[in-house]
């Protein structure tokens, strides 16, 4: 099987990404194939749907610090309970979840998860994370993160759900392959509702990744999209500076 999600057997730069000089209004991140991804702002380090299928556990000791790690369905190329375990185990980051994710939790013990609905943000440390229901086969739960210095919107792997009533800087899109859910159109219709500065598009072929690209040249020409290839350290600003 190919395809643009696919990890690679090329190693991903953790080490680099916490090397890195970042000021007010920049972040590097990592893409791991499918909808994971890892990312460095000078706030702090998120990860979302890294899973056993897309981030090895030899990387997990390469994590010098982890803010938060969130998981957007139980689906196997985005969960994977002991992994999200290690992952706790090493850097001592919470792990938030869709909620059907705590009856698939394996020997995570309960307190260890922290489910987020869309009922109300869910605070943890210096974040606010907002949970909004998405549209895939199984139950989904589109991320959107809010810190001191970045917000930032992951769609798993869902079809469009109206998002205007967020608004974030970075947005991470899926675009189509292998789900069902997303096609390069409904990533375009979350990016034009969040109004993103930055589109990172995940989950989908290189076609669907170009056909993304051309719509939002078309359509939303202010907006600055990032296709990292899977295991690419890429740096970039997503903010004025003040």
């Amino acid at each position: 099987m190919s395809g643009y999600w696919i990890r690679k057997t090329k190693r991903a730069p953790i080490r680099a990404l916490y090397k890195q000089t970042l000021t007010a209004g920049e972040a590097s991140l990592i893409y791991f194939g499918w909808a994971g991804i890892l990312l460095r702002t000078v706030h702090g380090v998120v990860a979302i749907d890294l899973c056993q299928k897309n981030f090895r556990r030899s990387e997990v000791r390469e994590l010098e610090q982890l803010d938060l790690q969130c998981y957007t369905h139980t689906h196997w190329d985005h969960w994977h309970p002991a992994h999200a375990s290690a992952i706790r185990a090493h850097t001592g980051a919470p792990i938030l979840v869709e909620p059907a994710i705590v009856n698939d939790r394996g020997s995570i013990p309960l307190d260890h998860l922290i489910p987020v609905r869309p009922s109300g943000p869910v605070r943890v440390g210096t974040y606010t994370v907002c949970g909004v229901t998405g549209i895939h086969p199984r139950p989904i739960t589109l991320f959107h993160l809010t810190s001191p210095d970045v917000r930032l919107f992951h769609g798993g792997d869902s079809d469009s759900v109206p998002l205007d009533h967020l608004e974030a800087d970075i947005a991470i899109v899926p675009v189509g392959t292998p789900s069902p859910s997303c096609t390069p159109h409904s990533a375009v219709a979350m990016l034009r509702d969040v109004g993103a500065n930055v589109a990172i598009p995940v989950h989908g072929s290189k076609g669907q990744v170009g056909s993304f690209e051309s719509l939002v040249a078309e359509s939303l020409p202010d907006v600055h999209v990032i296709a990292p290839a899977v295991c690419e350290l890429v740096t970039f600003r997503f903010r004025d500076a003040a």
